[in-house]
């Protein structure tokens, strides 16, 4: 189904839709189910990617019926949306225009490899930059790498991959790309030297990272070595008496001695009375 001026009947617009004719009274919300009776609330992101859904068979449905021509026209129509999204930095939205202009596709015909390269390749580039902008660094290391397996020359693709990856802190394979796109004669001096800049900034932070967590561990050690437990009277280790007290303890020892005799002897004699 679809809404006015072909516009797909989103999931958002459902909930709209619903909660517009409810007012005030009630609001309805979308619950996920994850079994055992346990429903969950459904985020924006979650909804926004069943939207996205919801478009893209929308509009597979509709261009199914169209010759040549609509198609084009089709996706002059969702390429020119998108551009206008973009630049009302509504790029969720943009990226879905452009998706939406790839349905109109037509290839693996006699032009495929020119629909291709001027219709495409550009468009993915722009739903590249709707996803650099919406800091979905891993869709845009995917979405440009489809680019460039078909077309490795493809420079923009290259620097925006090399953006991608720079943010994903893989900056070996950021220069990589940088190279590859300046080797194309495409000046990227500035992009290499926010790569530089990026990589010094994140050791920087490692090292920072790296000593507050040592510090950590030595504040932690303090605190165990402070609290440790007396130690075992069985491994203690107890120095050898002087000579002085050894001669001491040995007279102790005799005296006790000669008293035990003398009263043995007592007893015996009255024993024997």
């Amino acid at each position: 189904m679809s809404g006015p001026f072909g516009e797909a009947y989103t999931v958002s617009r459902m909930l709209d839709s619903i909660n517009e004719t409810m007012g005030d009274s009630a609001k309805v919300e979308l619950k996920r189910n994850v079994g055992n009776g346990i429903a969950l609330d459904t985020s924006p992101k979650e909804i926004a990617c069943l939207d996205t859904q919801a478009k893209i068979k929308t509009s597979v449905e509709r261009v199914a019926n169209m010759d040549s021509l609509e198609k084009q026209a089709w996706i002059a129509h969702q390429r020119s949306k998108g551009n206008d999204l973009f630049k009302a930095q509504k790029f969720k939205e943009a990226s879905d225009a452009y998706l939406q202009a790839l349905t109109g596709l037509d290839l693996g015909g006699p032009a495929h490899n020119d629909v291709q390269r001027n219709v495409q390749h550009p468009i993915t580039c722009n739903i590249v930059a709707c996803m650099l902008k919406l800091e979905q660094w891993d869709k845009a290391v995917k979405m440009a790498s489809i680019v460039l397996t078909a077309e490795p020359t493809n420079v923009k693709s290259l620097v925006q991959r090399a953006r991608a990856y720079m943010h994903l802190e893989d900056f070996d394979k950021a220069r990589k790309d940088a190279i590859a796109a300046q080797d194309l004669a495409h000046d990227v001096s500035k992009l290499l030297e926010i790569i530089r800049r990026t990589q010094l900034h994140a050791r920087r932070q490692q090292q920072v990272k790296t000593s507050f967590e040592k510090n950590m561990m030595k504040h932690i050690g303090s605190i165990y070595h402070d609290k440790k437990p007396p130690p075992n009277p069985s491994n203690v280790t107890l120095s050898k008496p002087s000579p002085t007290l050894r001669l001491w303890r040995q007279v102790v020892q005799n005296v006790f001695k000669c008293l035990a005799w003398a009263l043995n002897l007592c007893f015996g004699k009255r024993k024997l009375a």
